[in-house]
This record gives structure tokens, C-alpha cells and sequence, in this order.
């Protein structure tokens, strides 16, 4: 059995915020790439951070590094082990679409060209988040035995790479390993691409529906740092995709 962590615990923020430039509403199902600008080409549109949380920083588009066309999003987390320790701290890029169908599947890529921390206590890590916003039977789902819970979301979280076990648990979300893996594979563009839909159904027992809003978070992050540690990473994301397969 895994050891589980339970240090440092985030609670998800309301936070309005709309990702489809153009729609108040649900989108038409179109059966294409429900995100905006997933490649980046038209700078930040689409794309913001939590700058609601004190827990997360900005992120940056760069035209130095890209997959694809002329750019990427470039995510940066450093600690240095002379500053006052940030025991968390996540750096990502976020985005709301509002599909009328629920997508089937959520990938893209991702670079890291610098990827190191001081211990072991420290969980560096690369995450995916799919959080389901306001789906009126999240109270029932997440907690059957005490549907009187004032639960507004449930969730998926990809661990891409970096940890081998979850750095804490939430009763809210249902964690799953894209790779084992303690270290990234680093200095090369990386594929990812994960069955979303049929994930929720597996592990939830449901599609989500009726939902206002799908938040989707690439992160960088670390959890559990212990005073004086340090850790660093850069990693590239770009041609990123939620839709429903080719």
C-alpha cells in the first residue's frame, strides 16, 4: 500500500472566469479541440493562472522553445534554499470550456529542461487537473453516505511525472499515474493523452453533465517542502487538446 501524504491540502477557488472568448454559454458541440489557442500562437488569449491563490505564480508564453508554430507556454517554479521556504507552490496555466458534451479525451505535449529539488520530502511534480464545476449531482457523487455536503466540484488529476505516490489526498478527487515516474524525461518533447470521459465513468461511476463549467489545469508544482529545501523546474506545454478523439 502507498504511503499517502496528507501535508499540505489545497482547497479549489471559485473563481469565475470565462475561457471560450466568445461564448457566455455552452459551446455548440462541434466534435473539435474545445480549447482556445492551444497553441499558443495568439499569446496568453484563452489562458490565465489563479492569481486568486497565494499558492500559485504567473506563467509565460515564449517564443524560444515550441513544438509546433513560433510558441509555448513556458511554467517556472524555483526555491532556493536561502529564501524563506514556500512549502507549496504551483505554477500553471488554466482554462474553462463549456462544452455542451463532455469531451473524450484531454493531451498534448510537454517539455522539461530543468527538473531537480534537494530532498526527498519534497514531491516536484507534473499534474494535469479536470475539475467539474457545479453538476447538480456532485454532492451525491463525491459523498453518497452525506449528500448534505456543500460540494460544488469533483475531479480527475493526471500525475504526468516526478512522483511516484499522491503528495495528498482530497475527498473530492480521484488520482491517477500517467507514468511513475521520480524524474521526467528531460530535453525532448513528451506525448501525454488520457481517455477523460471514460476515466470519470471509471472511476466515479459517471459522465459529468449539466455542469457550468470545466476548469483544466497544466501544472508545475511542488507540495511538502521542508524548511530550507530548494527545488527548481522548467517545462514547456503546447498543442494541447480537449476533444472528442479523431
Amino acid at each position: 500500500m502507498h504511503r499517502l501524504k496528507t501535508g499540505f491540502i489545497f482547497l479549489c477557488l471559485a473563481i469565475v472566469g470565462c475561457a471560450r472568448i466568445l461564448a457566455p454559454g455552452y459551446d455548440d458541440y462541434d466534435g473539435g479541440n474545445q480549447l482556445v489557442n492551444p497553441g499558443f500562437e495568439m499569446d496568453r488569449a484563452g489562458w490565465r493562472y489563479m492569481d486568486a491563490s497565494p499558492y500559485w505564480i504567473n506563467f509565460e508564453v515564449s517564443d524560444q522553445v515550441a513544438r509546433s508554430g513560433r510558441r509555448s507556454a513556458r511554467i517556472h517554479v524555483e526555491q532556493l534554499a536561502d529564501e524563506p521556504t514556500r512549502r507549496a507552490l504551483v505554477a500553471g496555466i488554466v482554462q474553462e470550456p463549456r462544452p455542451a458534451r463532455f469531451p473524450e479525451r484531454i493531451g498534448g505535449w510537454y517539455r522539461v529542461d530543468e527538473f531537480e529539488k534537494s530532498d526527498d520530502q519534497t514531491d516536484l511534480y507534473l499534474q494535469i487537473v479536470v475539475i467539474v464545476w457545479n453538476d447538480p449531482r456532485t454532492p451525491e457523487i463525491v459523498s453518497p453516505k452525506n449528500p448534505r455536503q456543500q460540494l460544488k466540484n469533483y475531479q480527475l488529476r493526471y500525475y504526468l511525472a516526478g512522483i511516484t505516490e499522491p503528495p495528498f489526498v482530497l475527498l473530492n478527487a480521484k488520482l491517477l499515474f500517467v507514468e511513475k515516474r521520480s524524474k521526467p524525461e528531460m530535453g525532448t518533447w513528451v506525448h501525454f493523452e488520457m481517455p477523460v470521459r471514460a476515466d470519470f465513468q471509471k472511476l466515479w461511476g459517471t459522465v459529468p453533465e449539466g455542469y457550468d463549467r470545466i476548469r483544466l489545469l497544466f501544472e508545475a508544482r511542488w507540495d511538502n517542502m521542508p524548511a530550507g529545501g530548494s527545488a527548481l523546474a522548467d517545462v514547456y506545454f503546447d498543442d494541447l487538446y480537449f476533444d472528442y478523439g479523431p
